[in-house]
């Protein structure tokens, strides 16, 4: 793995010594992430993913305060034209980070909503989401993704049961049964005018829509667009950092964000604070290129062994 870095500070043999190449093209580091950002090159990353701390914490090891100033202007700097960061975050210092990249000229592009279990039931209102930025430096355009349909609905047996109801009911009506056919045949989709309820079109962006059971069908067929709200449960029981996310969550996001017009073995994504590592899990199946860091050396450690122990990789995903 080739990742350029500065070679005219001070303290590059220092970093450089830090680093772990866990996997060919995956390099961690048990370093402070200031330190190893101001060592790569600008306009040298395609994404960031990372997951800050979120300072309202108490009595967690993992809560340490970092001057957001800095951070966010050195992902300004080592982020690509077009590049994405991707945050997540909740609270105070949340709406915080994202003012800060509003005023750094970074556009904002969307928000999603992760939907988890709810957390302790001793609190007072169960908490089942947390918020995600998408911003990009430039003009970046977030990809059309496709998610298997019933990825996208496990959770959601209902969702299921009714997609299968409204297909058998296709032999009912004869101009579904046509469009449906027309569908299977040769993949075309008749498109119609859309109104509400009183007859009135519907605005520019949905004057155009499709036979309810034909977008069914091909939700089966091509799998379902991605939504703003991602529902991806964490496996509690192999979990070692207590804001581990799912590595399939962080698949689905980076899918949403990496170039699409790049090999994946040229994409580099970063993620400044790697906690667990769970990014530079999904970075390495999905055959990219990442850099992380984590300054705990506890958790580095446990990362480190997690990312040594991936399997090789069998089919990249999201191709």
């Amino acid at each position: 793995m080739n990742i350029e870095q500065k070679t005219n500070s001070s303290t590059s043999t220092d970093i450089a010594a830090m680093q772990c190449y866990a996997q060919p093209n995956i390099c961690l580091y048990n370093a402070d992430n200031k330190d190893v950002m101001s060592e790569l090159q600008d306009n040298s990353v395609d994404v960031i993913l990372t997951d800050p701390p979120y300072l309202y914490l108490k009595n967690q090891k993992l809560e340490r305060e970092f001057d957001e100033q800095l951070f966010f202007n050195e992902c300004k700097r080592i982020l690509k034209q077009d590049g994405f960061i991707v945050l997540f975050g909740r609270g105070t210092s949340f709406y915080r980070w994202n003012t800060i990249l509003d005023e750094l000229g970074f556009n904002f592009k969307e928000e999603i909503i992760w939907q988890k279990q709810p957390t302790s039931p001793a609190m007072a209102i169960g908490r089942i989401h947390e918020t995600i930025s998408i911003f990009s430096k430039g003009e970046g355009v977030i990809n059309r993704i496709r998610v298997p349909f019933f990825e996208k609905y496990k959770h959601e047996p209902e969702k299921i049961l009714e997609v299968v109801k409204r297909i058998s009911t296709t032999f009912g009506n004869r101009d579904t049964f046509r469009q449906l056919k027309q569908y299977y045949e040769n993949g075309k989709l008749e498109y119609y005018s859309s109104h509400n309820g009183h007859g009135v079109s519907l605005s520019a962006d949905n004057m155009k829509t499709v036979n309810r059971t034909v977008q069914f069908a091909r939700g089966l067929e091509e799998g379902i667009t991605e939504q703003t709200i991602i529902k991806e449960t964490r496996d509690h029981y192999n979990t070692f950092h207590p804001t581990q996310k799912p590595v399939r969550l962080l698949e689905r996001l980076l899918a949403l964000v990496v170039p699409k017009d790049k090999p994946r073995e040229q994409i580099t994504v970063l993620d400044p604070f790697g906690g667990s590592f769970s990014t530079m899990e999904a970075v390495y199946n999905m055959g990219m290129k990442g850099i992380s860091c984590e300054i705990d050396e506890e958790y580095f450690e446990a990362g480190k062994k997690r990312i040594e122990n991936l399997p090789p990789i069998q089919t990249k995903l999201f191709d």
